[in-house]
């Protein structure tokens, strides 16, 4: 039989749990969201309907998509800069910068508008192109630009992927002194738009805003140089935002397009305006957000990346993820997407011969309280992973379902599921500004 089991936080929210009769056992049925940008196929995992089994979702899960109409309404009347319509008034040429394939980030309804909007102000359309802002990683194919803006923009218009080992151009340095060499492409634009999703971001305080531009344009050693300066979740005013912004200022960005997503991957928010003004007017908002329910004293920690799948450790640095593990408790790591791991210029591992990328880390220790580490993909990638450590001795890797609960065993458990670890913000770790 088939029932709605109220596990979250927040009432108005449901996850659709099936309990199965199995040679005597039920068993509880839960649907790991899973293939954002690849059809949004849910990955089903059980658990023993006797084990305590607890579902923390993040609030806006359940938020309703916004309409293309709402849509364009956001784009149209921005916070704290022109309308793109006018702002964009006398200029030749423009470039739209978007979040590059491992993000979730449907940016094809919002650019549609933009086009829109940049010929309301005469800018040729022919002369309208766009920058996949890739930082660090692996450039961009055609298959990854029709996922992220569609086969009508992709069959019109051209659009590039930003290489941060060439053809970059520096602008200055912050006040952090660090220099800054930004995408010639982009800095050569009479006009800039840059569109992005806002999650929670263990460095930058939160996602969106000027990372579009530092790490996503920025070159090899800018970003190296940015990744060491001060940083902590929800700090807005930390060196590495700061930083983030000053990048964004020296290029000249004329406006940031960031969105807030629900649980399927649809916009259910867009900010307009500068890339300080759509994170610091709206923070109350955007942290409750992705308020989360943090459930304590548990045996087994369940964390699965739907947002992020190509970087699995997002769904393990989220501030607190692991504290409420009991001594001797376990972890199950879940990411699911044809494209495996991320290729990483910066944190990858490039073989055993030499040390990796410009700040490879060899190490990565389980927390003491843990005792087994286990990676639960449809899709492994044993090379690429070892840039996640997600394959280092003692782990446990696991393509079926059936192979962690045989590991697991049958004695009952408190476990703590979280469907979305790369979004959540822990209601007893949200910060100030």
């Amino acid at each position: 039989m088939t029932f709605d089991l109220p596990l979250m936080i927040h009432s108005s929210q449901r996850f659709m749990v099936t309990v199965i009769f199995r040679r005597e056992v039920y068993f509880m049925l839960i649907q790991l969201p899973a293939h954002s940008l690849y059809g949004n196929e849910p990955v089903d995992v059980q658990f023993p309907n006797d084990w305590d089994v607890q579902v923390s979702s993040f609030q806006g899960e359940s938020e309703p998509a916004l309409t293309e109409r709402e849509i364009a309404e956001a784009i149209r009347h921005p916070n704290c800069t022109p309308p793109i319509r006018e702002a964009a008034k006398g200029c030749k040429n423009a470039v739209i910068i978007f979040d590059d394939i491992t993000r979730a980030t449907p940016v094809g309804p919002i650019a549609r508008v933009v086009i829109a909007e940049l010929e309301e102000a005469g800018v040729p359309r022919e002369k309208i192109e766009f920058m996949a802002a890739v930082g660090g990683h692996r450039a961009m194919c055609r298959e990854d630009f029709v996922r992220k803006l569609g086969e009508d923009i992709v069959n019109e218009f051209r659009v590039w992927s930003h290489n941060p080992f060439f053809n970059c151009v520096y602008l200055g340095k912050t006040s952090q002194q660090i220099p800054i060499e930004l995408n010639a492409e982009c800095v050569y634009a009479d006009f800039k738009v840059a569109i992005g999703a806002i999650f929670p971001h263990v460095s930058t305080g939160a996602g969106g805003g000027g990372k579009i531009i530092l790490p996503g344009i920025a070159s090899m050693e800018t970003i190296r140089r940015w990744h060491l300066t001060d940083s902590g979740m929800w700090l807005t005013d930390s060196d590495c935002r700061r930083t983030v912004t000053e990048a964004a200022d020296l290029l000249g960005l004329n406006i940031k397009i960031d969105v807030l997503m629900n649980g399927r991957g649809e916009i259910a928010r867009v900010y307009a305006g500068d890339c300080e003004s759509n994170l610091q007017d709206h923070y109350d908002e955007i942290q409750r957000f992705f308020c989360t329910r943090h459930v304590p004293d548990v045996d087994l920690v369940l964390t699965n990346n739907y947002f992020k799948p190509t970087e699995p450790n997002c769904a393990l640095v989220q501030m607190g993820m692991l504290e409420t593990i009991r001594p001797g408790g376990d972890i199950i790591l879940s990411y699911h997407s044809p494209q495996g791991c991320a290729c990483h210029y910066v944190w990858g591992k490039w073989g055993d011969s030499g040390i990796g990328g410009c700040m490879y880390r060899k190490q990565w220790r389980i927390p003491e309280n843990v005792n087994r580490f286990f990676v639960f993909t449809k899709y492994p990638d044993f090379a690429t992973s070892s840039s996640y450590h997600l394959n280092e001795d003692g782990n446990f890797f696991a393509r079926q379902w059936g192979e962690i609960m045989d590991a697991l065993g049958k004695s009952p458990r408190r476990v703590a599921v979280y469907p979305y670890g790369d979004a959540c913000c822990f209601e007893d770790k949200m910060g100030t500004r």
